[in-house]
């Protein structure tokens, strides 16, 4: 480790701290590298356990780097670190203090080498990326970014007479077609709903994704010669094998997961408890501006804190949110947590709801507390009521957000599906258990980040070509 006399020793004391005593616990056994789809994507730029490592032996080299803004805080490294270590939290930290000694230059080459790999850039690093977070003036970051959202120029592309159907355009189905469309094959995309986009247009808050920018993406896309065939429901409008008969020689299927899954307890069915995607989807389409006052939100992922502050942000006087194992077990990011928690939103540990209360509309959740028993099949202990623990919270609107799942009911009975109703696939190639038929994202991974679903769109991308080549 390099003297701590160094121009770093203000951040050391302070911002650094922190960091540098999680290093020292670091086993260097590799997973967080291992496991980060961010890795897979950049991977002659990005390697989180070189730069702890570095954080010991050469602090000036990792923040005189671009790869600290790489890291797009999935918390993935942080759940199956032995150690625990906060690697979004390091670089964060990190890039505070490279912001303040180096200005933005570094996080300007990152955002170049983002946007070859990405075919939606400006939304995904929107996404992933925070901007909000980096300690300047906001109108400095705002016009660094903006620069993203530049319409990209249309390079000719060949032709092939090979046709690829790719049904949804999330994350997933629009690297596919993109980088299969540079390829030269025709590409069209399927989506149900009314503009293209899938989650990221539906479910990810306005103040975090602006609509405009998605619109910018898929513009792009169209402009590449792309065609995006919206208001199709595969399954209802168009059957999954009249896309042969109609002559595309292989299929994508990235049609994500939009099955909310439901608490089956006494009150389900009252007005004023609704699904996450049900709450996001009419606040994006402007249907709810105001949600109720008095908000409980159901669930401990990212998915509910983004719920939870954007009731806030919406003008909720109180946001409860119910999470029936302990923080530590919490499978949202840290961040996230903290962001809420700093949004005003209140969260109650080990506890659930056993009914919701009301006439016709929810007026009140009885609630009972939790304690954790042996490990269950998660790799969790398992919570389990306490006798006579129950109490009672007010609320005029609860949001469910415990998950979602596939919906995969258009597709012949040919492809195999796993027990928790996910398309199983060739993980190398993506193929599932039909030729020609390709898979991947929420509809493969349950709930998978951007970064994973991108990850799994650029092995299906190898894939597809090299089926379609060997026919």
């Amino acid at each position: 480790m390099e003297n701590p006399e160094s121009k770093h020793k203000i951040e050391i004391t302070d911002s650094l701290e922190e960091v540098i005593k999680q290093a020292f616990y670091c086993l260097e056994c590799g997973r967080c590298t291992g496991t980060c789809p961010m890795v897979e994507l950049f991977p002659e730029h990005f390697n989180p356990r070189h730069i702890l490592e570095n954080v010991l032996i050469n602090l000036d080299k990792v923040i005189n780097e671009k790869g600290i803004w790489f890291c797009a805080s999935c918390y993935k490294c942080n759940r199956l670190c032995p150690q625990g270590i906060e690697l979004p939290d390091i670089f964060l930290r990190l890039r505070k203090i490279a912001v303040k000694e180096n200005g933005l230059e570094k996080l300007k080459q990152a955002i170049e080498i983002i946007k070859e790999k990405v075919p939606f850039s400006a939304s995904f690093i929107e996404v992933c990326f925070h901007h909000e977070r980096i300690p300047l003036d906001q109108t400095i970051v705002d016009n660094i970014f903006k620069k993203i959202h530049v319409k990209k120029k249309t390079a000719k592309q060949p032709e092939l007479k090979e046709k690829i159907a790719v049904i949804g355009s999330g994350p997933a189905g629009l690297v596919v077609a993109h980088d299969l469309r540079q390829k030269g094959y025709q590409l069209t995309v399927f989506e149900s709903q009314p503009f293209a986009g899938g989650m990221l247009r539906e479910c990810i808050p306005e103040y975090r994704l602006p609509t405009k920018i998605i619109e910018t993406d898929i513009n792009n896309l169209k402009e590449q010669g792309i065609e995006f065939k919206t208001n199709t429901t595969i399954g209802k409008d168009l059957t999954f094998n009249q896309l042969f008969e109609d002559g595309f020689e292989a299929i994508f299927v990235a049609s994500g997961a939009h099955q909310s899954i439901n608490l089956n307890i006494e009150g389900k069915n009252l007005s004023g408890v609704v699904s996450m995607l049900k709450f996001m989807g009419d606040l994006k389409k402007e249907k709810n501006k105001k949600p109720g006052n008095k908000i409980v939100v159901i669930g401990g992922g990212n998915t509910a804190m983004d719920v939870a502050s954007t009731a806030v942000m919406f003008g909720s006087k109180e946001v409860t949110l119910l999470y029936r194992r302990s923080r530590e077990q919490m499978p949202a990011d840290k961040n996230e947590i903290r962001e809420a928690e700093d949004d005003g939103v209140k969260i109650i540990y080990l506890a659930a709801p056993k009914r919701f209360l009301g006439e016709k509309k929810i007026n009140k959740i009885e609630c009972y507390k939790l304690q954790l028993a042996e490990v269950d099949y998660s790799g969790r202990k398992r919570p389990v009521p306490i006798k006579d623990s129950e109490f009672i919270i007010e609320a005029d609107q609860v949001i469910i957000a415990i998950g979602e799942r596939p919906s995969i009911s258009f597709l012949p009975e040919e492809i195999e599906i796993n027990s928790d109703g996910a398309i199983i696939v060739d993980p190398n190639t993506m193929e599932t258990s039909l030729p020609g038929v390709f898979a991947g994202g929420d509809v493969v991974h349950d709930s998978a980040t951007v970064a994973e679903a991108i990850v799994s769109a650029k092995n299906a991308v190898i894939g597809i070509d090299n089926y379609l080549k060997s026919k």
